[in-house]
């Protein structure tokens, strides 16, 4: 989620400037994302619940696809990591132009042109490309929990008795030994 967030995030920003560049309402794509729960309504329903309702919607989607990008990339150092990130936006760039936005509506496609998604797929791959980094920033703190801070530090051992003075019992607050009490 730390990589697939922002990228989801970076997603919606630009689709909202997007919309502001062509001179639509900026929640445009937003009330568009929202049809299949309000219909036909959405291409005339202002900013409310629709417009909640789609970016909720782009926001799952977005940020399941960088879920799925993080369990199937792995590792390996940050070239890769920008190249499967690129190929892994172009894809679903081609797959969503010919199923997912027509399958939002018939008239979803104008409103998702190429001038808006490959912008917002370029920016989501830049952001996914931090996956490798994250994940072994995370797998170092799994490995060493100290550094995590999950498990407390380990009370220290107390200290034999100094040699010739059998006698002498460890005080409990690791402080001088203290004489012990005679055997009667």
């Amino acid at each position: 989620m730390e990589a697939a967030a922002p990228a989801a995030i970076s997603v919606l920003v630009w689709f909202g400037i997007h919309s502001y560049l062509v001179r639509d309402p900026w929640w445009s794509k937003f009330n568009v994302a929202a049809a299949p729960f309000f219909g036909d309504r959405v291409f005339y329903l202002g900013l409310g619940r629709a417009t909640l309702a789609g970016a909720a919607l782009l926001l799952l989607l977005y940020g399941a696809l960088g879920i799925a990008f993080a369990l199937l990339a792995g590792g390996g150092g940050a070239g890769r990591a920008i190249l499967r990130a690129a190929l892994w936006l172009a894809c679903w760039h081609f797959f969503s132009q010919q199923y997912v936005w027509p399958r939002l509506d018939p008239a979803a496609a104008p409103y998702f042109p190429l001038s808006a998604t490959a912008p917002a797929h370029a920016a989501a791959a830049i952001l996914l490309a931090r996956f490798p980094g994250v994940y072994r920033r995370l797998r170092a703190l799994a490995t060493d929990r100290k550094a995590a801070g999950v498990l407390s530090p380990e009370p220290e051992a107390p200290a034999p008795p100094a040699a010739g003075n059998e006698s002498a019992v460890q005080a409990p607050d690791g402080g001088p030994p203290a004489p012990a009490e005679p055997d009667c």
